[in-house]
């Protein structure tokens, strides 16, 4: 189920079909073997990488919008309890290294009380049914793949969408320079890992170059998902409600978070600068000239 075209694939449409069809079908054996949190978490990760997939095709797949959406609302019926347990995650990794004194050391009530809110919605937690509608859903799904139509073929169906996404992301990367929000480097987050996706499909074109490209922008990918994790967790610490007492514990831990993130950004500029400093119509014509030596190859 290796997440990449194939030397074999006559065609872009026969590649996308069976790269999505192999998705679901990890997927739906996820959902039928797996404990139900691996189950959610196999599932989310195999709509992520189709999105990702269509998205390449996009100008020449008048079917993305459907597709795109469906796979988006399967992986958000799946969330169930993911943004409580980051909340409990991004708490411990915060305080795992830092020595605990005076307000911080009572930031364990904190901890306290996220734990009771993840409590909470583990209680009304609907996994079972969520499941099978997922696999209902992706069943149906599956069924639709054989009717994709790719209205182009070779480096038309793709060179397209992997430019946009990359000049996307070049925007993205702008904005978060000009003014490092949030929303932001969230932004920049999402368009960074769909080339991230992308950069896996064409691995078999030259594994020796995109590996190592995989490989950092898998890194680029991990940092920013860090810093939308503190970022979500300190907008919980401001919104603590008065009655809980925590004001001063959730004060010297929203400092705390305040500067790792800050440290974060210092670190991710460089490496986002190195993976966005090729011009993305630059990036496409090279990649085309790899894909043509490598398809000549395999029809030889």
């Amino acid at each position: 189920m290796a997440y990449k075209f194939k030397a074999s694939d006559r065609t872009v449409q026969r590649a996308v079909r069976r790269i999505a069809r192999e998705q679901i079908d990890g997927a739906l054996h996820a959902i039928d073997s797996s404990d139900r949190d691996t189950a959610r978490h196999e599932v989310r990760k195999a709509c992520k990488k189709i999105r990702a997939l269509v998205r390449l095709i996009r100008p020449s797949f008048s079917g993305y919008a459907r597709e795109n959406g469906e796979y988006r609302d399967i992986a958000g019926l799946l969330a169930g309890t993911r943004d409580a347990r980051v909340l409990l995650d991004t708490f411990d990794m915060l305080t795992r290294d830092t020595e605990l004194d005076g307000d911080l050391a009572m930031a364990l009530s904190v901890r306290e009380y996220f734990s009771q809110q993840l409590a909470d919605a583990e209680q009304g937690d609907a996994a079972s049914e969520q499941l099978d509608e997922a696999r209902d859903r992706l069943q149906k799904a599956r069924r639709r793949v054989a009717s994709w139509t790719v209205d182009e073929d070779g480096w038309s169906a793709l060179g397209p969408g992997l430019a946009k996404i990359l000049k996307q992301a070049e925007k993205a990367a702008r904005k978060v320079r000009r003014k490092p929000t949030a929303l932001r480097f969230h932004e920049l987050r999402k368009r960074m890992k769909y080339h991230w996706y992308h950069t896996r499909l064409f691995k078999p074109v030259w594994p020796a170059m995109m590996k190592p490209r995989a490989s950092e922008l898998s890194r680029a990918a991990d940092l920013l998902g860090l810093h939308h994790d503190i970022s979500v967790f300190e907008e919980h610490l401001a919104g603590l409600p008065a009655e809980a007492g925590l004001a001063e514990p959730a004060g010297a831990l929203l400092t705390h978070a305040m500067e790792k993130r800050g440290r974060l950004e210092e670190k991710m500029a460089p490496l986002v600068d190195r993976l966005l400093a090729q011009e993305p119509d630059a990036v496409s014509e090279h990649w085309h000239a790899l894909w043509h030596i490598w398809r000549a190859g395999a029809g030889s």
